[in-house]
């Protein structure tokens, strides 16, 4: 927990807090013939989704803050403890989370322990030249888009990538799987997303200077705009483009996927730059960093509120039947106000509720970190 005033990147909070504000969202959206396309993942083969986006943005908010924490006083044995300590809890928590879902122990790469795997990579990269770490994170996409395209599964021709036939299916079913570490070929695109956030973070933190006194390190805030959101436009640019080869899949965290939402990502993140830290408009930022500042909280928390409470206590329905308490409030909204707006209504309350929440912990400058 941190409760100090340092300056804080208030555009990296507030995206932080949209990129958290559409999980809740779409981890929390009742799923009927009703959900919108844009709050559902998309199908195999048909390209991405808004809620595909989710995701690689956090991926790419974490490797944004890396600098910060670097630029951080202390020994380097310190900033290693620290690193490992957060993957470690990171992934623990993620751990902890599949477990409650699966009510068994669950051994997997799934959303969290896919963050502090790539972080872990990120952060120990972090320290190199800015040009060094781009080259990491081509290395990573160009290495594990070669898998994708030249190495072939037994039975099928280099390049397929069907649902049922693909390499990296092949291998998550044929040795990673007993292993329990299934995906975990997608820690390569996603540790290259935190790379390429870490550079747009130096950027930054070169814009603003992060609270450090040291002119020589200052870059025109106009500079850093455009080189985060240009960039950011070329690199999803690039994605589009090279999806016509490689194709967009959430899936396979192909790399066209990655360089298109973290394109995007950093154009988003250069926008809210641009008004909170250029223009100084932070008051349209503030009710987005109240979810971004505490991140792991609001993410973690409720999705442990709808694992303990909605969905494993139940509730009587008007017909005598035993639903979770989840089912029973959807129901009671839609015979009340119908399919469509009960929807809307669910979960707008379900994102204010936890936004509510966590609105003493911003007032109070506390910061819940792993």
């Amino acid at each position: 927990m941190d409760t100090s005033k340092a300056r804080r990147l208030v555009s990296l909070d507030a995206f932080r807090g949209a990129v958290i504000a559409g999980m809740l969202v779409v981890n929390n959206v009742p799923w009927t013939n009703a959900t919108p396309r844009q709050l559902m993942h998309a199908p195999w083969g048909q390209g991405v989704t808004f809620t595909d986006m989710i995701l690689p943005w956090f991926v790419l908010a974490m490797g944004v803050a890396i600098p910060q924490s670097h630029a951080a006083h202390g020994s380097v044995w310190l900033r290693i403890w620290r690193i490992a300590r957060r993957a470690v809890l990171l992934v623990a928590l993620g751990v902890l989370i599949d477990s409650l879902e699966a009510r068994q122990l669950a051994l997997n790469i799934d959303v969290l322990q896919l963050l502090g795997l790539s972080y872990l990579a990120a952060a120990a990269l972090g320290g190199l030249p800015v040009l060094a770490r781009l080259a990491a994170a081509a290395g990573l996409l160009g290495g594990y888009a070669g898998l994708l395209a030249f190495v072939p599964v037994p039975g099928a021709a280099p390049g397929v990538l069907s649902e049922s036939h693909n390499i990296v299916r092949y291998l998550n079913d044929t040795y990673l799987t007993r292993y329990h570490v299934a995906g975990l070929l997608s820690v390569a695109p996603a540790s290259a997303l935190a790379l390429i956030g870490g550079a747009a973070g130096e950027v930054l933190r070169r814009g603003v200077l992060w609270g450090v006194p040291d002119e020589r390190r200052a870059l025109h805030p106009a500079l850093a705009v455009a080189a985060v959101g240009l960039g950011g436009l070329a690199l999803a640019a690039g994605g589009g483009v090279w999806g016509a080869v490689l194709p967009l899949s959430k899936p396979l965290w192909t790399p066209s996927y990655a360089l298109l939402a973290g394109g995007f990502g950093l154009a988003l993140l250069a926008a809210f730059y641009a008004l909170a830290d250029v223009a100084g408009w932070r008051p349209v930022a503030a009710p987005l960093a109240v979810l971004g500042v505490n991140a792991i909280v609001a993410y973690v928390v409720p999705i442990l509120f709808k694992l303990l409470v909605l969905d494993a206590w139940q509730a009587r329905t008007a017909a005598g039947a035993f639903v979770s308490l989840e089912s029973a409030i959807i129901a009671s909204l839609v015979a009340r106000v119908g399919t469509v707006p009960a929807l809307w209504l669910y979960t707008g309350a379900y994102v204010a509720v936890w936004w509510l929440v966590l609105v003493p912990l911003y007032r109070a400058r506390i910061f819940v970190r792993v």
